[in-house]
């Protein structure tokens, strides 16, 4: 059957749902107009530091699968489809999956570590996610890399009127219920995997998830561990704050 669409073309609008056959916008946002209170929810918004061009923006599959239509197979030959390509359409069903847990309105329950190349909607599913959260009434932990958040661990600890970005307090931050953090692209990346472990184990004793961005792969960022601790993180467990589960897309070049 040709499920072809002589409306939108088969591709989808940018703004609108196709009425013909039900696509998603490319681009979903916040109509702040709609809401009862939008200057409450901006100063949420601007609260945990989200910046202004992602604000009322939200991540969208179709919008990832739109910007990377060369890594999807061919309808006319699925046949010729290459590993690489599936890895893709893995990671997008999967980014859906966690998207679709914050549209409803809940939280995940299990922490995650997302690596992709730059270009793959990382960030914007992160501050899409954190502002669906903040929508429901979650209390949500401002985007820091790994070095920030490694300074957070070290300068709390020394000084209980530590706050970070200026804003926020320790516990505060440790206890948000949605974290999103984003491993450095400095150097130091190499140190990632002590903050990694350290925060899944700080979080997981409090019943709390916590989400990773990376652009380096898991064996990666676990290649300067000498004792073998950040790869039993990955290790199948009941403890599913501290064991996270991990979507990965390796991008293949040829």
């Amino acid at each position: 059957m040709n499920d072809y669409c002589f409306v939108c073309g088969g591709k989808g609008f940018e703004d609108k749902v196709c009425p013909s056959c039900g696509r998603e916008p490319l681009k979903i946002s916040i109509n702040l107009d709609r809401k009862k209170d939008p200057t409450e929810f901006i100063q949420k918004v601007e609260g945990v530091d989200i910046p202004n061009y992602y604000h009322g923006v939200f991540w969208s599959r179709a919008r990832l699968e739109g910007d990377n239509k060369e890594k999807l197979p061919s309808k006319f030959d699925k046949e010729s489809s290459r590993s690489d390509d599936k890895l893709f359409i893995r990671y997008c069903e999967q980014l859906d999956k966690i998207n679709g847990i914050f549209v409803d309105k809940l939280i995940p329950h299990k922490s995650v570590i997302i690596v992709a190349p730059a270009g793959f909607s990382k960030i914007t599913f992160a501050y899409s996610c954190m502002q669906r959260a903040l929508d429901a009434g979650y209390t949500v932990a401002p985007l820091l890399d790994t070095v920030e958040a490694k300074r957070a661990l070290v300068l709390a600890s020394e000084n209980c009127k530590y706050k970070i970005n200026k804003s926020i307090s320790y516990d505060d931050w440790i206890m948000s219920d949605v974290m999103f953090i984003t491993v450095s692209k400095l150097y130091v990346h190499n140190e990632a995997y002590q903050v990694i472990e350290e925060l899944f184990d700080r979080r997981s004793r409090k019943g709390l998830s916590t989400i990773f961005l990376s652009r380096i792969s898991v064996d990666d960022l676990g290649k300067y561990d000498r004792t073998g601790n950040f790869s039993a993180v990955f290790k199948n467990s009941e403890d599913n704050f501290k064991y996270p589960a991990v979507i990965q897309y390796l991008q293949k070049y040829r």
